[in-house]
């Protein structure tokens, strides 16, 4: 892998990171007008990871591990919150 590669790797990474932050942002300032909304787009994202896992062309990789990474920041598990707790506490 040349450098160059390497940095637009990184710089996908941190633009997903960054959306999935982002979104989980949203979802969350949702969630305090509408109960039960973060609930329902976890359970959507849940059936779109889903359909997205059992496509075979291969090419949802990323997809798969932006909505991946959004579900760990809303439900508060993975290094990045501590267990049970949101991104925004």
């Amino acid at each position: 892998m040349t450098a160059t590669s390497q940095d637009k790797r990184s710089d996908l990474h941190e633009t997903k990171l960054g959306v999935a932050v982002l979104a989980t942002c949203i979802i969350e300032a949702a969630d305090e007008t509408d109960p039960g909304f973060k609930e329902r787009v976890l359970h959507k994202m849940g059936v779109v990871y889903q359909k997205l896992r059992d496509q075979s062309d291969g090419n949802q990789i990323e997809q798969m591990e932006l909505l991946d990474w959004t579900r760990s920041l809303l439900s508060g598990f993975e290094d990045i919150a501590a267990p049970g707790a949101s991104i925004n506490e």
